[in-house]
């Protein structure tokens, strides 16, 4: 125990003059007496206050002792070191991700980390603060370095669930940004699951990670795809998990424009997974919603299963209806590139040798002149100033207007992918090869695939056109020879000139968004909540609840009727029986943890305080209750034994005869 002021032991010189005043103050003893009669003589009685006593302490004295040494040693404000929970500053990181929209039977896991929250507020001293970081799909700051409980308590309210994964590196590095040079800083990461490691390099060293939640069953529907068959009817993929320990039952139901089409009842494994292949016929445009719903029995034993998640129960899609799309290749020859866009289901390839002046001049297998290229491809080729269609440009000879290049970088290293961009997905290219690549500027254009000395591969609009720009020769790469080739290709084909966005987007992706030429505006609507308007130039959106979005165009686009996107439940938040941290606390590395851990002071000033307070109560009641009455009760003994032989009574010592 240490103490962090320890001239308040000074007080307990006041023990000095509470033994002075028990040696010195009046003392009469009480004798028998045999007269009342000797009372008159009370001059005497003054004889009788002698003033220095012996020393006879009683049980108020050890009382009254106890309760000066007890509240001098408070005002040594006495601690124990321990690891802080507070510091001069605490930022609390709340987890607000989907799982912690389950219930734990009334309480959200939301619910319980406030509480956790707030009970940590509870414990602030002057001069400390608080900031309160939300770990959504985005996170973000409600409260920087506050000092008052109310305030803070009211930024924890604040906290709303997203239907998505948590964004924790984002928080960790908001949290890092909110320390304070000469502060001590304690970080509390409150989540219902265990660090992934993508995240565990920017936890803040010391961070305190306090668990909540427990094991719970759900059933999830984690995977809903439709792919038109044509005549009105699609096929339907829909996976369904069950994420409990147990064995249990569901009912799987497929409707369309809220009409039920299929329904069938399941069978569940612990933590298994039934796929489902079915057909359904819809028209284009028409919402399909996949729901499951459990039976609420384990099949083994009949006892109840619930479901404590609702987020996941349903699964969403937009029909679509098979759509041709026109590519015009214009290269001076390149088979893999003939035959990787002929291989995707729908493409016609026209090859030429140029890129025509006039695009609507071009005679198009599909449907005779003068029929609309969807989708231009410039290999090896002149490529126009300005697209004016849909353009994935392969190391063009002249570059459009806003990119420019200058010299070229021979045998660059592959150092970044961007596993999250929609033309990568299922695309892995570690294992290509380029002889020389141009390194670019193109500030309207992202980097999706680079090394150190130049891009590889960058994507986005230029003058709202969606592009692709790949700064290689193919046939100076090994890449046409990769797996990853045609899936590139597929998915570039669908991401610059596919129908409107159709297939299911995950809660918390950012998709970019169909913008026709001469859209002045996009206007992207959740479900429940307000639009959300964006730029044409960067339609860009990070779609946070599940359901069905509606997607407006302003101005005067080529296309303007409204569409709709399709947004599902990660299929990850579904498990809530996956691994939690330890219920104290955890680290990022355990070299990390001792090291860099913050101390803290337990004050034991509080509970000080509280024995004083009973000590004061226990004399009270001494003084006034009990010993009262353990005199009136010994009057009583006395008068009984005397009752034969006379009444005696009692004076005090030195009034006049008796004995003592």
């Amino acid at each position: 125990m240490n103490l962090a002021a320890p001239l308040g032991l000074l007080a307990a010189g006041l023990t000095v003059p509470l033994v002075v005043w028990y040696v010195l103050r009046s003392r009469r003893p009480r004798v028998t007496v045999a007269s009342t009669f000797l009372w008159n003589r009370s001059e005497r009685s003054v004889q009788a206050a002698v003033p220095w006593q012996r020393f006879r302490p009683d049980v108020t004295f050890w009382l009254v002792l106890l309760a000066l040494l007890i509240g001098a040693l408070a005002l040594a404000r006495p601690f124990l070191r321990v690891e802080a929970e507070l510091g001069d500053h605490t930022i609390l990181v709340v987890d607000a991700s989907a799982s912690m929209l389950a219930d734990e039977d009334g309480p959200t896991r939301l619910e319980l980390a406030r509480r956790e929250a707030e009970e940590l507020v509870g414990k602030l001293g002057p001069g400390q603060e608080v900031s309160v970081v939300e770990a959504g799909t985005r996170a973000r700051v409600l409260l920087s370095a506050g000092g008052d409980p109310g305030t803070i308590r009211s930024a924890l309210r604040k906290v709303r669930p997203t239907h998505g994964p948590a964004d924790l590196v984002d928080a960790f590095t908001l949290a890092a940004a909110l320390e304070r040079p000469g502060q001590s800083t304690v970080v509390h990461l409150l989540t219902d699951g265990a660090v992934p490691d993508t995240a565990a390099a920017a936890l803040p060293v010391g961070t305190v990670v306090t668990a909540v939640g427990s094991d719970r069953p759900n059933l999830a529907v984690s995977q809903l795809q439709a792919v038109p068959l044509g005549a009105g009817a699609s096929q339907v993929f829909v996976q369904v998990r069950n994420f409990g320990v147990l064995p249990t039952t569901g009912r799987l139901t497929l409707s369309v424009d809220g009409e039920d089409v299929v329904e069938e009842e399941l069978r569940f494994g612990p933590r298994a997974t039934v796929d489902r292949v079915l057909s359904v016929a819809g028209g284009d445009g028409e919402v399909l919603v996949a729901r499951v719903e459990a039976s609420g029995t384990d099949v083994r034993t009949g006892e109840e299963q619930g479901d404590a998640l609702s987020v996941d129960d349903a699964a969403y899609a937009v029909l679509s209806a098979p759509r041709e799309v026109a590519v015009l290749l214009a290269t001076p020859g390149n088979v893999f590139l003939e035959a990787a866009l002929a291989a995707v289901p729908g493409v016609t390839v026209d090859v030429q040798p140029n890129v025509p002046q006039d695009l609507a001049d071009v005679e198009q297998p599909r449907s005779g002149p003068r029929s609309q290229v969807d989708l231009l491809v410039v290999d090896r080729v002149s490529a126009p100033l300005a697209p004016t269609v849909p353009t994935m440009y392969v190391a063009p000879t002249r570059l459009p207007a806003g990119v420019t290049g200058a010299g070229e970088v021979e045998l660059p290293t592959l150092t970044f992918q961007d596993a999250g961009h929609e033309l990568l997905a299922d695309v892995e290219l570690a294992g290509v090869q380029v002889a020389a690549a141009t390194p670019v500027t193109a500030p309207a254009l992202t980097p999706i695939v680079s090394g150190p000395d130049a891009a590889l591969v960058l994507a986005g609009r230029l003058d709202g056109t969606p592009v692709v720009l790949v700064t290689f020769d193919l046939l100076r790469s090994n890449l046409p020879l990769q797996a990853a080739w045609p899936v590139f290709v597929a998915n570039s084909v669908s991401w610059l000139a596919g129908p409107p966005v159709t297939a299911p987007s995950t809660a918390g992706a950012t998709v970019t968004l169909p913008a026709p030429p001469g859209t002045t505006a996009v206007v992207a609507s959740p479900p429940g909540g307000g639009p959300v308007r964006l730029d044409p130039a960067d339609p860009r959106l990070t779609v946070d609840q599940v359901g069905v979005w509606r997607l407006d165009y302003e101005g005067e686009p080529a296309s303007a009727a409204a569409t709709t996107l399709a947004v599902n439940a990660a299929a990850e938040e579904g498990d809530l029986a996956r691994e939690r941290p330890d219920p104290v606390e955890a680290r990022a590395d355990a070299a990390e943890r001792t090291a860099g851990a913050a101390e803290g002071r337990q004050s034991l000033v509080r509970e000080l305080l509280a024995v004083v307070l009973a000590l004061a109560a226990l004399e009270w009641i001494w003084a006034y209750a009990l010993r009262p009455a353990l005199r009136r009760r010994r009057q009583r003994r006395r008068g009984s034994r005397g009752a034969s032989g006379g009444t005696p009574a009692t004076a005090p010592a030195g009034a006049g005869g008796g004995r003592r």
